[in-house]
C-alpha cells in the first residue's frame, strides 16, 4: 500500500518483539494483492486461448502485425476518452479544473487497477489530493458519490441498446439474452433507489448531520450539473466503444457492430464486479467470448483486439498514473 503522508508513518517501539496492527493489515492486503492478481493471470493465461480458440503464439502475432502508427492513434482515441471524462468530473465537483480531474482519474485507477477492490485506495489518494487543493472533505464525498453513481448508472443503462437488436433477432446465446434484459429491469429500481436517497431529506437525516450535508451537496451537484455529468459520461462511453471498434477492426477480427455492442455492455458491466485488480483475467476472457459469439469472427483477431483494447483501458493507466502520482508527490514535498 502506498502511504503519502509523512505523519501518518508509524514509529517503532525499541525491543518490541510482536509486529504492530497497522503491519499485519498491511502484510495481509499484500497477501491478498498477490493472490488475487495471481488468480487474474492465471485465468488470463489458460482460459484466455480456450475461450477464444487461438493459441498465444497466433495471438501474438495478430498483435505484433499491428502498424506503429495504428498503436499511436489507438493511444490517442484512449487519451481522448479520458479527456471527455473530465467533464463529468469538474461537473461532479465544482471548481475543479479539467487538469487536475485527469490526475485525479488516472492515478485513482492506477492505484485501483493493482489492488483487489482497490476502488477504495484509489478514493483515499483522490480525498488526500483535493484535500491539498483546498475542498472540504464533504465536497469529495459528495463527488465520490455523484460520479460513481453516473458510473453505474451509465452501465446500467448500455443494456437498453441493445434490446432492440435482440428483438430484432441478434443471435446470441440465450443465457446473454436473459442477463441483458434482467439488466433493463434493474436500472428503474437503481435509480429510483438512487433519486430516493438523493431527494427524501428524513433518509439521510437520520444518519447525521455530516450525511446530510453530503446529501444536500450531491442534490444541489445534480440538480445544477446533470447535463455535464450525462454529456461527459456519454461522450467518454462512446469514445470507449469506439476504441474497441478500432481495435477489433486493427487486428482483423471480423465482428459486427451487433455483436461488439453486446460484448462491450457486458464488459462494461464486468468491471463493476472488482473480483481481481481491475477484473484482470475474468474481463478479458468475458469479453473475447462475447464477441467470439459473431459468426466468421476471426480467432485471433478476436484475442487480439481485446488483449489491444484492455492494454489501453487497464494496462497503460496503471504505469502512466503512478508516473502522474509520483510527480504530484514530489510536487507536494517540495511545498512542504
Amino acid at each position: 500500500m502506498l502511504d503519502l503522508a509523512p505523519e501518518a508513518a508509524h514509529t517503532r517501539h525499541a525491543g518490541a518483539t510482536r509486529p504492530s496492527r497497522p503491519a499485519r493489515k498491511g502484510r495481509s492486503v499484500g497477501v491478498a494483492t498477490y493472490a488475487f492478481g495471481v488468480i487474474g493471470a492465471c485465468v488470463l493465461v489458460a482460459l484466455f486461448p480456450i475461450v477464444t480458440g487461438a493459441p498465444w503464439k497466433a495471438i501474438a502475432t495478430a498483435v505484433a502485425s499491428v502498424p506503429a502508427a495504428t498503436l499511436v492513434g489507438l493511444v490517442v482515441l484512449w487519451a481522448a476518452g479520458l479527456v471527455s471524462h473530465t467533464v463529468t468530473l469538474t461537473a461532479a465537483l465544482p471548481e475543479l479544473s479539467h487538469r487536475r480531474a485527469l490526475l485525479l482519474s488516472l492515478t485513482g485507477s492506477a492505484i485501483a487497477n493493482v489492488l483487489p477492490l482497490g476502488g477504495a485506495a484509489g478514493i483515499a489518494l483522490n480525498h488526500r489530493m483535493t484535500r491539498a487543493w483546498g475542498f472540504s472533505s464533504a465536497s469529495f464525498a459528495s463527488y465520490t458519490v455523484v460520479t460513481n453513481l453516473w458510473d453505474v448508472l451509465t452501465k446500467f443503462s448500455l443494456p437498453v441498446v441493445v434490446v432492440p437488436l435482440l428483438l430484432l433477432g441478434l443471435p446470441v446465446h440465450a443465457g446473454l439474452a436473459y442477463l441483458v434484459m434482467a439488466t433493463v429491469v434493474a436500472l428503474p429500481m437503481v435509480a429510483g433507489t438512487a433519486a430516493l436517497l438523493i431527494a427524501h431529506p428524513t433518509i439521510a437525516g437520520r444518519l447525521g448531520a455530516r450525511v446530510e450535508r453530503v446529501r444536500l451537496l450531491v442534490a444541489s451537484t445534480v440538480a445544477g450539473g446533470w447535463r455535464r455529468l450525462t454529456v461527459g459520461m456519454g461522450l467518454y462511453t462512446l469514445l470507449l466503444f469506439a476504441l474497441l471498434v478500432s481495435c477489433l477492426t486493427v487486428t482483423g477480427a471480423g465482428v459486427g457492430l451487433g455483436i461488439v455492442l453486446l460484448a462491450f455492455c457486458a464488459e462494461r458491466l464486468a468491471t463493476l464486479a472488482g473480483l481481481t485488480p481491475g477484473g484482470l483475467g475474468l474481463v478479458e476472457v468475458g469479453l473475447a467470448g462475447a464477441l467470439m459469439l459473431a459468426p466468421g469472427a476471426d480467432a485471433a483477431g478476436v484475442a487480439a483486439g481485446t488483449l489491444l483494447y484492455r492494454a489501453l483501458t487497464f494496462g497503460l493507466e496503471i504505469p502512466v498514473g503512478w508516473v502522474l502520482l509520483a510527480g504530484w508527490v514530489w510536487h507536494q514535498r517540495g511545498r512542504a
